[in-house]
């Protein structure tokens, strides 16, 4: 399994957030003191997050861990 950063912005187009708006609904998880919409970018380009992204990220979007993860079959 590898971690998706286009996940992240199929999700968020999705609800018709931007990357600013994204970024402020990870911020209000408590996992961060700010979290900016240049970091969204870069986790929308990126094939690696750490824990506490992914666990802001699922706690922002209401999906299991597995929506980020791409199994190399």
């Amino acid at each position: 399994m590898r971690f998706n950063g286009a996940a992240i912005k199929v999700l968020r187009e999705g609800r018709s957030w931007t990357q600013k708006e994204l970024a402020r609904r990870i911020a209000e998880t408590g996992h961060f003191s700010g979290f900016t919409h240049q970091r969204v970018e870069q986790l929308e380009r990126s094939d690696n997050a750490s824990h506490r992204v992914i666990c802001a990220l699922c706690e922002v979007f209401q999906v299991r861990p597995a929506a980020f993860f791409e199994t190399d079959d």
